[in-house]
């Protein structure tokens, strides 16, 4: 039996609910990175310090991914992108209470709290909206959904500067973690219902092995060594850009801007990523952003480029490797079915934050090495060669399957 469609308000409650979100998830992932700059001035220790607390974020968000699918399979999609919410905003308001303690330790601690909630959010968050779209609307809903993430970080880089002047570091994390509450008060009232129910079959439908089945398998280890490529390069610089920036010669107030138009590059990117898919199919449009992404890197390591170029061509980055990061996830949606679909994109976005951790902390190793910003940028064009690797055999894939298997 069909289920019936959901009333259009229903859905664009689904979406703009979802969407806002992923997008305070954003904009609290960058916090951190966009402060960095300030706070190792304020507490008299070098930027490379804060290494561990950046790490250890996506390290939270990386075990929050992975549970996110058993989570929606025991409490349901709705209770656990609203819990997700709650639980970062609680860890986001230890930070700016903490704060004032200047300890690498302590800041570790609340970042790693906060990183679990935020890994609960993103799966969740795109796997509800999904589930309340038509079947030939699922990739832009996934698209739009997961694209909070590239406006969020691209708010942070906009308004991190003005902020940091007029409120300081823990007035970011003060506004970071309140704005989250009254969300999830929203949310409360106005999120839809599951349409996938929870409970004892939804638990069987959520098991990691059923990603690995027979025509599944390939897909899924393709779709993970992207996702952990992309990933790497794109959270090295979006957690490093700002501090990459002051290397550059860019001031403290200024560099925050370095992270704008990286996220905003982001955003041109998914928006392109749509575009792109709508007439040449998910697979062939990851090939494109993975070469944009790789071409744009290597022009601002090796380019000598006017400020305001810079920024473009740091744009034209951020469009590249975010659109990667926003296209995987969009392949996931496609290749998983409804029952599978919290665990199959928080397994992809968990193997993606997990090239999160080793790319900020690689980058924090060389930043203590004193290894100029320029070939820093440079080195992260390398997994980006490898993750279009993957996506040409994935395109090479998709096209020789079945039409009903890709249906």
């Amino acid at each position: 039996m069909t289920t019936p469609a959901d009333p259009p308000r229903v859905l664009r409650s689904a979406v703009a609910l979802a969407f806002l979100a992923v997008l305070i998830d954003g904009f609290d992932t960058a916090a951190l990175a966009f402060s960095v700059p300030s706070l190792a001035s304020d507490w008299g220790v070098s930027k490379a310090s804060f290494t561990v607390p950046l790490v250890l974020t996506n390290l939270g968000v990386v075990v929050g991914y992975l549970y996110s699918g058993p989570l929606s399979a025991r409490l349901g999609r709705r209770r656990t992108l609203i819990g997700g919410v709650v639980f970062f905003a609680g860890g986001t308001l230890a930070t700016a209470l903490l704060l004032p303690t200047e300890s690498i330790t302590v800041l570790s601690v609340t970042r790693v709290l906060t990183g679990l909630g935020l890994g609960a959010v993103l799966p969740a968050a795109v796997a509800l909206a999904t589930d309340h779209s038509p079947a030939r609307r699922r990739e832009r809903v996934s698209v739009t959904v997961t694209l909070g993430l590239a406006s969020g970080a691209t708010l942070g880089g906009v308004f991190g500067g003005r902020m940091l002047d007029a409120i300081g570091p823990a007035g970011v994390f003060w506004v970071a973690g309140i704005a989250p509450l009254v969300l999830a008060a929203v949310m409360l009232w106005r999120l839809p219902a599951d349409r996938v129910p929870a409970g004892a079959g939804a638990r069987a439908s959520e098991r990691v092995g059923l990603l690995f089945q027979p025509g599944m398998r390939g897909d899924t280890l393709l779709i993970w060594t992207f996702s952990f490529m992309a990933f790497l390069s794109a959270y090295t610089l979006q957690s490093w850009v700002p501090t990459l920036m002051t290397d550059f010669g860019f001031a403290e107030s200024e560099a925050p801007m370095g992270l704008a138009f990286f996220s905003f590059g982001g955003i041109i990117g998914g928006i392109l990523l749509i575009w792109l898919a709508s007439r040449i199919g998910i697979a062939p449009s990851l090939c494109a952003t993975t070469i944009l992404g790789a071409a744009c890197a290597f022009a601002v390591a090796r380019v000598e480029l006017p400020d305001a170029l810079l920024f473009l061509v740091l744009g034209g980055t951020g469009a590249g490797l975010i659109g990667s990061q926003i296209g995987q996830l969009t392949m996931a949606v496609s290749v998983y079915p409804a029952a599978t679909r919290t665990t199959g994109v928080g397994w992809a976005a968990a193997l993606g934050r997990a090239g999160s951790i080793v790319g900020p902390a690689v980058g924090g190793v060389l930043l203590g090495l004193s290894l100029p910003g320029r070939d820093i940028v440079l080195l992260t064009t390398v997994p980006v060669l490898a993750a279009l690797l993957c996506a040409v055999v994935l395109w090479r894939r998709r096209a020789g399957a079945p039409a009903a298997a890709r249906a």
